[in-house]
This record gives C-alpha cells, structure tokens and sequence, in this order.
C-alpha cells in the first residue's frame, strides 16, 4: 500500500506527534508499505527532503516557534500524490497540513483518515491573552467538527479519546483507536543507565523521571510543587527532566523560587537513541499532564520496568492500575508527593508488571490494526463515492 501522511509537525521538532509519525513510518514500512510524508519546512532548513518526504513553505507560529504554519496552497502536493500513485491518506495533523489532505482527498478521490493526536482546543495559553477563551474552543471546534464529519476515518492513540471525541462528534463516519507501538527491543528493564546517573551526578539518588515537552500543557508546575513537598520526607529523591520547550524557562524560574536547584535537573533535548537509558536511570517515571490522548512515554516508562505515578485524568487511569503498575494521583501537590513515593518504594513484582501490562502494545500488533483501519477507511470511502455515483478502484481489487 502506497501512504501519504500529511502532519504539522515535523523534524526539528520533537514532540509526540512526530514521534509518532515516524514510528507509524517505519513500522508500516516493515511491513512492506511505501510511507510518504508531507510535512511543513523549518526556517533553518534542518528538515532534509528526500524521495519520500516531502516539505512545503511554513511560517513560524509567533507564541510557539517549534510550531509551523504551513499556509500556503499549492499544487506541488497532488501533483506529487498523482505522481507516487497514493491510495490512502492518513492526516496527523488537523491544522494546515490536515485541511491540505482533506482539499487531496476531495480533489483527487482518495480515501483519508484523520488522527486526532492532541486535544488542540485546550492549547488556548498560546493565543493572545485578550482572546476570550470560550470563544476560541468554539470556534476551534466549528472547524475541527467538519474535519471530523468529512473524513471516512477518524483515529485516535486511546479508545479512551475515541469515547471523549465521539461525544463531541458523533456524526462521525468510523472511528477507531490505535498506538504506534513500543519497540520492546529497545525499551525494557534490561538496559542498564548507569552513564545516565553518572552524567547528572545521580549516582546515589532516588530519581524520578519526567520526559517530553517542557511546555504549560504539560502541568509540570505541579510535579515541582510536588517535589518541594517531597523533599521533607525524601530528601534523596531528585526529579530529572528531560527535553525542550517554550516553558522551560518559566519553570527553571519556578525552581529557583522555591530553592529546589538541588533537587531537579534539567537535562534539555535527550537523543532518541540515549532514551532508553535516561528510562533505565530512573527508579519511577511521573506524568502530570491533562493533555495526554494515551503518552507515548508512559507506556515507554512502563515497558521499561518503571513504575509510574500519573495524574487520574483522562486516559492515564485507563493504563495505570494503582498498585498494580504505578499510582494515580489527584490535581494536589501532597497527593502527587504521596504517589511518587509510593512508586520510589514499589517493590520488584510491580516492576515487573509495569513491563507486562503494555504487552497489547506490541508494534507489530499495533499495524496490523492500523492495516485494519486503512481497509475500514477505504470501505467507508468506496461507500461515499458509489451513493455519488463516482467511480472509484478500491487498493485490493
């Protein structure tokens, strides 16, 4: 099957969209599928073209510059779809680039499935601060639901976002939920991170680790009043933090106001490769965010062996059975302390079934179904174009 994955978020940037879009890409591929990207450039031109991935014209969002806008209406992207004979689109993104697939779609008869990744209509704190912001969810959710409506598929990380959407959207043609996968190869409780302790001084520390986005949608403020409360009772604990985003300075702020710079460390942009070793370093791993349609480090934490104490919000209460596989927490910072405790003194048959309980998250599983969904997408569409009387080939005859 020939893909073409429209997304507004691409290399530099790194962030759980782009993830996984190139978890999908290599997982697809694989499996013997042609993946083609259509992305938006960076200013500084570090995203690389190549024969299967293609850039277009984007501007920088002034509030959030790792965000690109990518505007302008072009030809080049049908011409390019005709030309490698694309038979599915598959949209990332609900922005620019996901209106881009959906004018393909329409123009050129092809079936698409949009993935709802991110709660879009909750980022307001990036819009100007005049903006009234029930105003702004309408509006968000007068262009997101046509988007919905109009796709033959809509998919989502988490049956958990599927319900919460659907109920917003019902006239939803199909809708379905798949992940991208966890490569358990790379992510397990074998690998070891002592060079990750050794860096950061952790030798002979408690740690506990939070990966992702350093940005307000994240709730990290609530883990860093969580640790000031932490640090009477667990004065070894240390909170690592690994990666970028436009609110690290507001919460390195935050850590010199309430005198914590012995107790958190900011380690910026971790490859992906050193990954697997900052999750081996780290005695739990903890989640904050309200944002989550499933967490693609969650479930990374977990395969690594790591118990995880996550908010009890939205779908983390749908992954982390307290006791089990980690601890939920209440929007407190004594509750979130309490927790992150719990999950530093969880004993070894609860590492282990960390690592178990994200088995139904095996990559190859994961597009398999993903396959599945491509034909029930393809069905909804063939379906669409016989009730117009439009001719339309199906992929497999």
């Amino acid at each position: 099957m020939r893909i073409a994955m429209f997304t507004d978020s691409w290399y530099p940037t790194m962030d759980g969209i782009v993830a996984s879009v190139d978890k999908f890409k290599s997982g697809l591929e694989k499996r013997g599928h042609k993946v083609y990207i259509f992305a938006p450039a960076d200013s500084q031109g570090k995203a690389k073209e190549d024969d299967r991935t293609f850039l277009f014209p984007a501007r920088e969002f002034p509030l959030y510059p790792d965000y690109r806008m990518a505007m302008r209406l072009s030809k080049r992207k049908d011409i390019l779809l005709r030309e490698n004979d694309i038979q599915i689109l598959h949209t990332h993104g609900v922005a620019f680039m996901g209106f881009k697939a959906m004018l393909s779609s329409r123009i050129l008869k092809i079936p698409i499935l949009l993935h709802f990744h991110t709660w879009v209509n909750e980022v307001h704190h990036y819009f100007p601060a005049n903006l009234d912001i029930k105003f702004m969810e309408r509006l968000f959710w007068l262009y997101l639901k046509p988007l919905c409506q109009r796709s033959d598929g809509v998919a989502a990380p988490s049956n958990n976002a599927i319900e919460e959407l659907r109920k917003l959207v019902p006239a939803m043609a199909y809708t379905d939920w798949v992940f991208p996968g966890i490569e358990t190869d790379i992510f397990n409780p074998n690998v070891r991170g002592d060079s990750v302790r050794q860096k950061h001084g952790l030798e002979d520390n408690e740690v506990i680790l939070h990966v992702g986005r350093v940005s307000a949608e994240k709730n990290i403020g609530l883990v860093l009043d969580a640790m000031n409360v932490l640090r009477k009772t667990r004065p070894n604990a240390k909170l690592l933090i690994a990666g970028n985003g436009p609110a690290k300075a507001a919460y390195e702020a935050q850590v010199r106001e309430k005198r914590l710079e012995d107790r958190v460390i900011f380690a910026g942009f971790v490859p992906a490769e050193e990954l697997p070793m900052y999750y081996a370093a780290a005695d739990s791993f903890v989640l904050a965010s309200k944002f989550e349609t499933l967490g693609i480090v969650m479930t990374e934490a977990l395969a690594s062996g790591k118990p995880v104490a996550g908010i009890d919000y939205r779908v983390i209460p749908d992954v982390i059975k307290p006791g089990y596989n980690g601890y939920l927490f209440r929007e407190d910072p004594r509750d979130c302390a309490e927790k992150m405790a719990m999950c530093l003194d969880a004993p070894d048959e609860m590492r282990k079934n960390a690592a178990s309980s994200v088995s139904q998250f095996n990559t190859d599983m994961c597009m398999q179904k993903l396959e599945t969904i491509y034909k029930r997408t393809e069905d909804v569409h063939a379906g669409r174009m016989a009730k117009a009387g439009i001719p339309y080939k199906r992929i497999n005859g």
